[in-house]
């Protein structure tokens, strides 16, 4: 838990605003009291799943990463990583009809994956959505390969 003082220097802020946080906004300085704890966690956490993700049994090919890419989930909160299989569906009701023998698959693939498989995959699903568009169809690969590296069959 970090002082007064240490909070002050590390946050660059001045001593009698925080005296006068730690009265009338307990939520906050709470919050930075415990910052390095809370830094410290999330990077354990990090590291955590990153070490767990070099287990994971690679199930799907690079077209079905492409495929899920290019549908447009929303996951705003704990139920929607438990549910993507359910997620899923939804989003693949027009396509069953043309392509189930692909689409299919895809679903079981999704349901078997664990909790903790499914909050990285969606981590990852997140954080290429944003730069997928961005990049050529060169890099794009390049991407994927690298972002969804633990689920692709290569």
């Amino acid at each position: 838990m970090l002082t007064i003082k240490e909070i002050s220097e590390k946050f660059n802020i001045s001593k009698s605003t925080l005296y006068g946080w730690e009265k009338e906004r307990t939520e906050i300085f709470h919050y930075l009291q415990h910052a390095s704890s809370n830094y410290e966690q999330l990077r354990d956490l990090t590291i955590l799943l990153d070490k767990y993700s070099k287990e994971i049994q690679p199930s799907f090919t690079y077209q079905e990463i492409e495929f899920l890419l290019e549908l447009n989930f929303a996951f705003s909160n704990f139920e929607d990583i438990e549910n993507i299989a359910t997620k899923y569906s939804h989003e693949i009701i027009k396509e069953i009809k043309l392509k189930s023998e692909f689409v299919m698959p895809i679903y079981g693939k999704l349901e078997k994956l664990n909790l903790i498989e499914k909050y990285i995959f969606i981590n990852r699903y997140k954080g290429i959505k944003t730069k997928i568009h961005k990049n050529k169809d060169e890099d794009k690969i390049g991407l994927i390969k690298h972002y969804f590296k633990p689920f692709l069959k290569l």
